[in-house]
Order: structure tokens, then C-alpha cells, then sequence
């Protein structure tokens, strides 16, 4: 017999010990019985006689349903005795559970099998025997309960002081396997997916699990555990008749041990507990298991009289990748590296070559996975990617100076051939040059007749939705099916004018979707790239969730350059396309000036000696320019738009974007107009103030003869009076509005910009013209202008042209010599 003599103390301790060790062999005294000279007695309590089995390996807890707290009490002569040394072990059923202190002393806790502590907190440790010195009498401990059922005897011991001789009591525990009447059944199921089990892919080295092994628990009103009972099988599980009926099937054994299978199986628990698998068939599709204990008298076998029942769904999958989404883009999804090849190793200015940004930016493409029940493919299904950036179009939305772009070849009356490998698309209606073709393959400027020759990609977005507005393709009403051909397909020949033919079939569906399908064409030189590897050197694999993630590369003189990307799967049958355009790092966005060069100044002051080298900027950067009262301004300026930048050899580098919209509004601060305004509003309020107490008392001014010797005297001469004050301070407010009015009659202030609509272009500039005119000389006007959209986030640039002696911010009124 074994005890954890690290527990004990002292040498008081050890000799208690070996006197519990006799004991145990019969020495000693037990069951609350003293000698027959003993004047101590010992007593060994509870707050609970039974305990649930511990299936969870729940921790020792005061809170929790498995842990008893066990009291001791000595007394002597009838009163507490603080006996020196009181000691509490496991005298039977050491597998069912273990004593713990809890009491916060370091002595007895442990760290975790495998960690560090710190940081890992430490835990309870588990003793078998149990003693505490110079007691007042009265000690406790805590027993927590295993995972295994049976009975336990504790054993509490102390020695008289009197004859020497161990006095000990005894207490039983039951950990107990059967609780009361079931009351709850519940399901613990793992999330790992299960597949049909002659899945045909084999796509993937992870494995497709055909098989899923769950456990049910059945639990009473108290939340303890119930198990069956002697015999008796207490669970039936089975499976509802709306599942896929492809073969699926249960297995378990029975309380005596047989084997069950098929769509019905009966069961016992152990400990509240019974362990059951599912096998997956030949369809795929979602299995809905029921699975009922009997409250009435825990057995199932005789049929269920008050039955308890709870339900989980498991879904089938296929493995087959149906359908493909990306996740973005996400501005925040970009990034860049430092310059880290191994044969730079020299000096780049005053930096080393190792720390100065390569130039190149670094964007992650996501897309998420299903199966046609929308469930996550196996882990380790590959996905390809593929990019194109070229050629864009030159006569229409022009890269750089006129936007981000489009595709030179593009259209949305693309006709791919269902099951073969010709796509075809009618000619365009209308000559954009005097050489164009029309050709829906050749570029419009009729440059290269051979652009969708091989190497070029074809680009499919089969749109859920057709004809959203009749009047954008034809006259057809709105129309919506599924996205049957979205990816991309290598062009392998251009037989006709409008015929290509590619690698791969399109997809073999039961509706011919007709020439409504988006296509583009991409063809090299491209800019940017996409990785069809990941960190690890290898194919592209979805996740357990089904997400499968990559990373884009192009350099930074592309920023804002139109692209797509494909993501497809299953051979070509399942894609996904994305299309936007390269971006910069949009934290810290700014929107600078660097025409004229009065107002460029200002950004360096307000800013800093290098503007473009500051991060962060403040959120709003305010420029002045003044001009003479009454004349019109017409005011060139350049913007500039460039990204949050990148740190590279300790400075920040910033790169410009192009084809960013920029917002402008314009305020007129027109003081006089604002005091010529509000004169108005005091006048029509002295106004309504006295038309309201005239109207409330009439005549109180009018000369009445009260006396007959007297002279005629007003009405009511405290309400005239107030009348008269009415008068007075109505004539005073026709006189302020009169004159204000005039005053602010003497300008008509004006402000407009050109273009109306703005956006930056090549190198992220973008130009344009303030007009101002009229502007009285305290008046000013802002205009302030920020960007558009989550992808670049500015601060407001403020350019405020302001008359001579405007006091308004962030003008400073002149002084006159």
C-alpha cells in the first residue's frame, strides 16, 4: 500500500502515518468507538454520500457536482479538542478518486504534466493521505471523484494525548455510475467531416473520413450522470427516413457486449455515456440522428413509455469542390518585404542594400470552398490560381491618366460550347477606329491581330443574374440560373474571327446558357504574378474550412492597374474570378499639393520639412491663399495621391495612385451675407412680437377721456408703454437689416472647381482649377477635398482662398500699416 508521504509533515506526520499503517491492519480503533481509556473522539462528515462518475475528468471544485467536502471534528471530554495532528486517507477504492487540500499553499500544488510554470498556472495535487498540523479542532478536505465507479472508504485519525493510542473514524462514498431518471440526452460530436465512402477524387493525401464516432450522454434532473442498468439497455439511437438512403449506417454494442449495426441500434451507457459510430454510404447529403432514453424506467429494451429525445445532423459531403468564392479584396490584405537577397550585400546610399524595400507589393487572395451541400471540401484539396493584367484598353479608360483601366478584350455575349471546347462571341457593332475589325478577339485599335493567339487566357463570369436591366445587353427580361461557367480556360487556337478554341471542355449542363456569358482575354506580357505555391514550396491546399489562400505580386509602378484573378479546382469545372485593381498600402493615405508652389510651401510647414516622409498626417491639413476683395481668382492646382507608404532604408517611401475619385466641397463664408441673414431673422422676430401684442391688446394707446375736467389720457398706459418699446425696437431692427443687407449686397461671392468630377491619374495627380470670384474682404472660401473609397483613406486637404481681413480658419486677417 502506497501513500504520498510528500504530504505528510513533520515528524508528528511520518509517526501518524505508520500509527495509520497499523491501523489498517487492524490496531486500530475505528467507526467513532474510543478505548476504554480514551477521553478523545474523532468524527469523519460529508456534504455529500454519493458523487457522479467524473467521464470529463472535470478538475477538484467546491462548485462542482463531483467533489465532496469532507469535515473532521476531535473532541475531548465532550468539547473540541485542537488536536496536534489530524490525518485523512483513502482506506478503500483509491481508483474512484483522491483527496486534495485546496487551500491555496503552494506545497500542494503542481505544474501541468508538460508545462511551465510560470506562465502556466499551477494545479490541486492529488494525495491519497491528507494531514494537518496544530488544528483547532476541526479540519476539511476535498475528495474528487474518477471516471471509474465504485465504493470509497475514508478514514480520519488522530492520537490521544492521554493513552497514545490512533482513534480514527470511517466514512463511505459512493461514486456512482446509475443516476436518477434520465432527464436530457445530449450529443458530443467532433466537427471533422465525413464523406460518401467511395468517394472517386482521390484529390487530396488527406484523409476523407468515412466514418464519424460520436458519444451521447444521458443525464438526470441534477445533471448527473445515468447509467444503465443491470442488463437493460437504456438508449436508442437511430436514424429519421429523410436521410440520403445511400447505405449509411450505426454501429455500437449492447449492454452484454454484442455487436449492433443498421439505421436502429439499442444501447447502455456507462457512466452516462455510450459510444456509437457512424458509416457514411454512396450519396451524399445530411443524416439526421434521434436518439431517445425512457424516463419511466431507464430501459429501453421494453419498449419507451415517457421518452427523452435529442436530435444531431451530420452532413455527408461529396469531397467534389462545387463551388468556389473569394473572400475580397480586402485593402488591409496588402503588404511588402524588405529587399533580402542574398547577393545584395552592399550599401544602397547610406543604408545596407538588405533593408530597402524591393519595390514590390504583396497582396493575399482567399477563396472559400464547398460541396453542392455547402459543406468544406477535405483538407488538402488543391486549388490553381491564375492572373492576367493585359492587354488594357487604350482608347477608353485609360491606364494611368484616365482610371484604373479595362480589358482590351472584353464582352458579355460570350457563348461557350457545353461539353466541347469552342467559345464563341458575335463581332461589335461599332468601329472605335477606321482600323478595327470588330472582331470580339482582336484588340479595338486593330494594333495586333493575333492577341487571343496561345498563351492567352480566357476569363469566364457566368453572372447568377442575366440581363439585370434589359437596356444594358438586349430586351430580354431579368433571368436568374446558376453560375455554370466561371473560371478561366488556355486558349489553345483562334480558328475563326470569332471562334477560340481552349484546353479544357466547358462544363457539360443540362440548359445551353446562350451567349450571355462575361468573358475577357488576357494575354502577355503581364505585370503582376500569382503564386501557385505556398510558404511551404507546395500546391495551394484548402484548409479544414474549406479556405485555400495565395499571395499576388506586382511591382508599385502598377499600383492601380486593372487585373484579374482565377481560382480554380475539380479540372477546370469549378472557378472562381475576381476582378480589381493593384493597391498600395492604404493606412496613412495622403492627398498633397505640389502646385503652385506657394501652397506646396504650406504642406511643408503644417506637415514637415520632408511631407512625404511623415507618418502619420494630421486629419486635416489646412492651406491659405489671399486674395483682393471683389476681384476673381481663377487658381491652378495639382494634387497628389500616394499610398501609407513603406519603410525602406529608415525612410518612408510613398507611392502615387492613380485613378483614385477625390471628393470636393465648397462652403462660402460670406460673414456680411451671414450678418445681413441674421439682422433679417431679429427684424421678422421684433416683427412678430409686436403684430402679436397689438393684436392681443388693441387701442391701449389710444387717448381716452377719463376725467371730464381732465385732459385725455392713453388707455392702458403700462401696456402702451410696453407697445412703445415694441415700436422702438422694430424700427431699430428695419434700420440693422436695411443696413446690413446693404453691406452684404455689395459682393455676390462665387466659388466653382474644374474638373466637377475628380480622380487622380498618372503618378496620382490630379489637376485642377479653383474660380472665385466677388469675395468681400472679410469672406473666404473652403474647399476641401478628400478621398473616395475603403482602398486609399486620406486625410482632408483644405485649400481656403480668403479675402484680406476674413478671420475665419484658417485665414489670418492682414493688418493695415
Amino acid at each position: 500500500m502506497r501513500s504520498r508521504v510528500d504530504g505528510l509533515q513533520g515528524w508528528l506526520g511520518s509517526l501518524l502515518l505508520a500509527a495509520m499503517l497499523i491501523g489498517w491492519s487492524g490496531a486500530s480503533q475505528g467507526g467513532g468507538f474510543t478505548g476504554p481509556q480514551s477521553t478523545v473522539s474523532v468524527e469523519i462528515t460529508a456534504d455529500k454520500a454519493t458523487l457522479p462518475v467524473n467521464i470529463f475528468g472535470v478538475g477538484p471544485s467546491t462548485s462542482n457536482p463531483y467533489t465532496a467536502t469532507v469535515y473532521v471534528t476531535v473532541r475531548r471530554n465532550g468539547g473540541i479538542y485542537a488536536a496536534p495532528s489530524v490525518g485523512i486517507a483513502v482506506a478503500q477504492g483509491l481508483s474512484s478518486g483522491a483527496l486534495y487540500y485546496l487551500d491555496g499553499d503552494p506545497t500542494h500544488e503542481r505544474c501541468p504534466s508538460g508545462a511551465t510554470c510560470p506562465p502556466t498556472p499551477t494545479v490541486p495535487t492529488a494525495y491519497r493521505t491528507v494531514v494537518f498540523e496544530k488544528t483547532t479542532g476541526v479540519v476539511s478536505a476535498h475528495f474528487l471523484a474518477s471516471g471509474t465507479p465504485g465504493t470509497v472508504v475514508l478514514t480520519a485519525t488522530t492520537q490521544d494525548p492521554t493513552t497514545g493510542r490512533t482513534i480514527s473514524d470511517n466514512l463511505t462514498l459512493n461514486v456512482n455510475a446509475v443516476g436518477g431518471a434520465p432527464s436530457s440526452v445530449k450529443f458530443a460530436m467532433d466537427p471533422t467531416l465525413v464523406y460518401i465512402r467511395d468517394n472517386p477524387l482521390g484529390t487530396t493525401a488527406e484523409t476523407q473520413n468515412t466514418v464519424k464516432p460520436f458519444n451521447i450522454l444521458v443525464l438526470d434532473d441534477g445533471g448527473f450522470a445515468v447509467g444503465a442498468g443491470a442488463g437493460n439497455n437504456n438508449l436508442r439511437v437511430e436514424m429519421l427516413p429523410n436521410r440520403p438512403n445511400g447505405g449509411e449506417w450505426l454501429s455500437t454494442t449492447d449492454v452484454q457486449g454484442n455487436p449492433q449495426e443498421g439505421t436502429r441500434v439499442l444501447t447502455g451507457t456507462v457512466g452516462g455515456m455510450a459510444s456509437l459510430t457512424l458509416h457514411s454510404g454512396t450519396l451524399p447529403g445530411t443524416v439526421v440522428i434521434a436518439a431517445t432514453a425512457d424516463r419511466a424506467d431507464n430501459n429501453v429494451d421494453n419498449g419507451i413509455q415517457r421518452g427523452i429525445t435529442n436530435y444531431a445532423m451530420v452532413s455527408i459531403g461529396t469531397g467534389e469542390i462545387k463551388s468556389l468564392t473569394f473572400t475580397g479584396p480586402f485593402a488591409d490584405a496588402v503588404f511588402v518585404g524588405a529587399n533580402n537577397l542574398i547577393a545584395v550585400n552592399g550599401q544602397c546610399g547610406a543604408n545596407p542594400c538588405d533593408s530597402v524595400w524591393n519595390g514590390v507589393y504583396n497582396r493575399i487572395v482567399s477563396v472559400i470552398a464547398s460541396d453542392p451541400y455547402g459543406n468544406p471540401p477535405p483538407a488538402g484539396t488543391p486549388i490553381t490560381f491564375r492572373l492576367i493584367d493585359s492587354p488594357l484598353d487604350m482608347l477608353q479608360n485609360r491606364y494611368p491618366d484616365q482610371g484604373h483601366g479595362q480589358f482590351a478584350i472584353t464582352g458579355t455575349t460570350g457563348d461557350p460550347q457545353e461539353g466541347g471546347d469552342a467559345f464563341f462571341a458575335p463581332n461589335r457593332k461599332t468601329k472605335r477606329t477606321a482600323s478595327d475589325t470588330l472582331s470580339p478577339f482582336v484588340v479595338p485599335n486593330g494594333v495586333s491581330l493575333a492577341i487571343a493567339n496561345p498563351l492567352c487566357l480566357l476569363m469566364l463570369q457566368d453572372p447568377e443574374v442575366i440581363n439585370p436591366n434589359p437596356s444594358t445587353v438586349n430586351a430580354l427580361p431579368s433571368e436568374g440560373r446558376l453560375e455554370y461557367h466561371v473560371g478561366s480556360r488556355i486558349i489553345i487556337g483562334r480558328p475563326g474571327n470569332n471562334t477560340l478554341t481552349v484546353n479544357t471542355p466547358f462544363n457539360q449542363v443540362s440548359q445551353n446558357v446562350g451567349a450571355n456569358v462575361w468573358y475577357t482575354v488576357g494575354c502577355p506580357p503581364h505585370k503582376g504574378n500569382v503564386a501557385n505555391l505556398d510558404s511551404n514550396e507546395v500546391v495551394v491546399l484548402t484548409d479544414v474550412s474549406g479556405a485555400a489562400s495565395t499571395v499576388m505580386s506586382y511591382p508599385a509602378s502598377q499600383v492601380g492597374r486593372r487585373f484579374m484573378v482565377a481560382a480554380e479546382s475539380n479540372g477546370g469545372k469549378v472557378g472562381a474570378v475576381m476582378t480589381h485593381w493593384y493597391l498600395g498600402t492604404p493606412d496613412d493615405s495622403i492627398l498633397t499639393i505640389t502646385q503652385p508652389a506657394s501652397l506646396a510651401a504650406q504642406i511643408a510647414s503644417a506637415v514637415g520639412d520632408n511631407p512625404l516622409a511623415v507618418s502619420p498626417w494630421p486629419g486635416l491639413v489646412p492651406v491659405t491663399e489671399t486674395v483682393d476683395p471683389g476681384t476673381a481668382i481663377t487658381l491652378p492646382v495639382t494634387l497628389q495621391v500616394l499610398d501609407g507608404g513603406v519603410l525602406s532604408g529608415g525612410v518612408l517611401r510613398r507611392t502615387p495612385i492613380p485613378a483614385v475619385p477625390i471628393a470636393v466641397d465648397i462652403v462660402i463664408n460670406d460673414p456680411d451675407e451671414a450678418a445681413a441673414v441674421a439682422a433679417e431673422e431679429a427684424l421678422a422676430k421684433a416683427q412678430a412680437a409686436y403684430d402679436a401684442f397689438v393684436s392681443a391688446n388693441p387701442g391701449v394707446c389710444d387717448l381716452v377721456l377719463k376725467d371730464p375736467e381732465g385732459e385725455p389720457e392713453e388707455r392702458d398706459p403700462e401696456k402702451c408703454a410696453k407697445q412703445k418699446e415694441l415700436t422702438t425696437a422694430l424700427d431699430e431692427a428695419k434700420i440693422a437689416a436695411a443696413e446690413t443687407r446693404a453691406v452684404a449686397n455689395l459682393h455676390a461671392p462665387t466659388a466653382s472647381i474644374s474638373p466637377e468630377t475628380l480622380a487622380s491619374g498618372g503618378n496620382g495627380y490630379a489637376r485642377a482649377v479653383l474660380s472665385v470670384s466677388d469675395l468681400p474682404s472679410n469672406g473666404s472660401v473652403d474647399f476641401f477635398f478628400s478621398t473616395v473609397g475603403p482602398e486609399v483613406r486620406s486625410q482632408v486637404l483644405q485649400i481656403a482662398v480668403c479675402g484680406p481681413q476674413s478671420s475665419h480658419s484658417p485665414c489670418v486677417p492682414q493688418t493695415t500699416p
